[in-house]
This record gives C-alpha cells, structure tokens and sequence, in this order.
C-alpha cells in the first residue's frame, strides 16, 4: 500500500466460542463503526470492515492479541511505500 491512500480491510471471525481473535495493526491506526482503533474485537462468526490512511512508510506487524495464536503464526506483515 502507499503512504496517503485509503486501505479496507475486511475482518473475519471464524471457529466456535473460544476462538476469540483481536487483530492488531502496528504503525496505524484504523477506523472502525467511527472509532479510531489500532486493535478490533471479532467474535466467531463477526465481521467487521477497517479504514486505513497509512502515514507511516516501512514494514510493519499484524498479528491477534491472543497469545495461543501468535504461537501458531497468526501474524503477517504489511508494507507502506512512500
């Protein structure tokens, strides 16, 4: 993505009552139902859309907040080109 220009993510919670995830943004923030937010709360079977104008150029971390599933590898990068 690039610095300045608007971004959608789509989110998708998946799995039975326990799979709670909480994807988190490093470097950004992100709109969410009109709440500026760096971390969103997806329950199984949720969705949710998230607003990005990333500001930040370089590469940067995307992971859930729960602990058991950075373990497994819920994490990605994303890169902002200037």
């Amino acid at each position: 993505m690039k610095r300045g220009e608007r971004v959608r993510w789509y989110l998708m919670g998946m799995g039975t009552e326990v799979d709670l995830h909480t994807p988190h943004w490093h470097g950004h923030t992100v709109l969410v139902n009109s709440m500026r937010t760096d971390v969103v709360n997806l329950l199984p079977a949720s969705m949710a859309m998230a607003d990005m104008i990333p500001d930040a150029p370089g590469t940067w971390l995307c992971h859930c907040h729960v602990t058991d599933h950075i373990s497994v590898g819920m994490q990605a990068l994303y890169t902002v080109t200037p």
